[in-house]
């Protein structure tokens, strides 16, 4: 009977870790294959089209918010990152922020794309990903093509 409870809780433990592996792992999925990754440093967080996945979760993809020489200065140091996004079937809502500028930045993702049978390495599908990036975009300019294009999220 013990032998029996012992497998019982291995199970549950292993049930438990897969369901939390993608928060621990710092893989938070917001459609459409992107995702927002997270390091060990705040400013580590940025937002991929998820090219790698190991065990449902994704490790590794291509830069969409910020895009290389936005996160990162001349010298490598980081430089934007993202503070929050949110998102629903149509679309995906950023807020960065420029380290050196102390500036806060918004940004829009039209989901409406689909890259999946792409050979990223005949094809620029970093062209076809930024071409439904909207931003950087102030706060006032964010609001107003928000009710443009009926966007119902908010960061709250």
């Amino acid at each position: 009977m013990r032998k029996r409870w012992g497998y019982i809780i291995i199970l549950q433990v292993l049930v438990l870790s897969m369901i939390s592996c993608n928060a621990i792992w710092g893989d938070h999925s917001l459609g459409n294959n992107l995702s927002l990754l997270e390091g060990d440093k705040t400013q580590d967080r940025v937002i991929v089209y998820c090219t790698g996945r190991s065990w449902g979760t994704c490790f590794t993809g291509i830069p969409v918010i910020p895009v290389y020489n936005r996160q990162y200065d001349n010298n490598g140091h980081y430089a934007e990152y993202v503070k929050t996004a949110k998102s629903n079937s149509k679309w995906v809502i950023v807020k960065t922020y420029q380290m050196q500028e102390q500036k806060e930045n918004y940004w829009i993702i039209n989901k409406d794309f689909n890259i999946e049978n792409v050979d990223c390495s005949k094809v620029n599908c970093d062209s076809i990903l930024q071409s439904h990036v909207t931003g950087p975009l102030s706060l006032t300019e964010f609001e107003n093509k928000k009710k443009v294009l009926n966007i119902e999220l908010d960061f709250k």
